[in-house]
């Protein structure tokens, strides 16, 4: 038990912050290209799924930024925003909060169908316009 101990000092210890904000934030803007490429493929509920992966990252970035510390294991935009640190304007928490039926309804059968329909080109484009501009003022909070 006193090794396990000794063991989370040293992995803490070896923690880099910047090396870890790197990462999400390099990961977050390969998945927002990663959308809007798969927009132009007609894959429309995996680019929104992009689009909220790319979110996520962005958001886990910012949250080690201001905690010194990993990212919680999570998919919850609003959960990770609450932990970034910053003050966001509640239309975006409000489109954080709608953004994560991209992440669930993409990803599970029982929800798939319906949210494949709903997917159309129009739609996507203009959640994605939406992501987009959430996405770049939390960048540009990094």
């Amino acid at each position: 038990m006193g090794e396990e101990g000794s063991n989370k000092s040293i992995h803490a210890a070896d923690f880099d912050v910047t090396k870890t904000i790197n990462y999400w934030s390099e990961g977050s803007m390969y998945d927002l290209d990663t959308g809007k490429s798969l927009i132009k493929t007609k894959r429309y509920p995996y680019a929104l799924f992009f689009g909220h992966l790319a979110l996520e990252k962005i958001l886990k970035a910012l949250v080690v930024k201001a905690s010194k510390t990993h990212a919680p294991y999570t998919h919850s935009l609003p959960l990770l925003a609450q932990r970034s640190g910053l003050k966001i304007p509640n239309e975006y928490l409000d489109r954080l909060s709608e953004f994560m039926e991209f992440h669930i309804e993409s990803r599970y059968p029982d929800a798939t169908e319906a949210f494949y329909k709903k997917c159309t080109e129009q739609y996507t484009k203009a959640r994605m316009r939406e992501i987009e501009e959430i996405f770049l003022w939390l960048k540009n909070r990094l």
